[in-house]
């Protein structure tokens, strides 16, 4: 069914963007996967479900602080340049029409210490400990929200809510490329997922996510 949500409490050898691991201590972070149907017309732009998703777990992130909340691409969630939330979608093709995809969120909500740097959590952020429930019905509530307005063809407003969000876009990072280091600012993310970005000489280049590394 539609919407169907499966929790885990617990989490040794997840799997996060480029292959990473995502770890996470037992009972403190919410971890769930969500099953989605989408829409025929859906297939046409399948990056769009990527930022509706990157949305409504930034939307959940910025109820709980009034931090800075910002969507790291192509969708890490940060606060104070700092991971609390991740995202990882798989998609079910049969043929050329989109069968399903399963969108893994994982977001950090007590977890205190961490074995990777630049990374954080919402007690970390708000001083105190946070109901997990809590953090799950305003995620389910932002998801229906977001992907109400993706089934309905609102693209206009999802994409430019995921522009606005997008880390990168008011100063120049260093980001690692296959022709070496790189200055860039964020310009936009395509509609088939490359970012795009500026450097200081005004030279303009889209990146796939195999393509860049942002260097902190």
């Amino acid at each position: 069914m539609e919407g169907t949500c499966i929790i885990a409490r617990y989490q040794h050898s997840g799997r996060g963007q480029r292959s990473n691991q995502w770890l996470s201590r037992p009972n403190e972070n919410l971890l769930a996967s969500f099953i989605l149907y989408p829409p025929p017309h859906a297939a046409d732009n399948p990056f769009l479900l990527s930022k509706t998703m990157a949305l409504a777990v930034h939307d959940t992130i910025q109820s709980f602080t009034k931090l800075d909340v910002q969507i790291k691409w192509p969708n890490d969630i940060l606060v104070r340049k700092k991971k609390i939330a991740g995202i990882l979608m798989e998609n079910q093709w049969q043929g050329s029409a989109w069968h399903a995809a399963v969108i893994g969120i994982g977001i950090n909500v007590n977890q205190q210490k961490f074995e990777i740097e630049h990374a954080t959590s919402l007690a970390i952020e708000s001083d105190e400990l946070i109901t997990i429930d809590n953090v799950l019905v305003s995620l389910q509530n932002n998801l229906s929200h977001r992907y109400n307005q993706f089934c309905k063809r609102e693209s206009s407003a999802l994409i430019e809510n995921y522009q606005d969000n997008l880390f990168g876009r008011d100063e120049f990072y260093s980001y690692e490329t296959d022709q070496g280091t790189i200055m860039g600012k964020v310009l936009q993310v395509l509609n088939d997922g490359h970012l795009q970005l500026e450097q200081p000489n005004g030279h303009r280049h889209a990146y796939s996510l195999n393509e860049l590394r942002l260097i902190y």
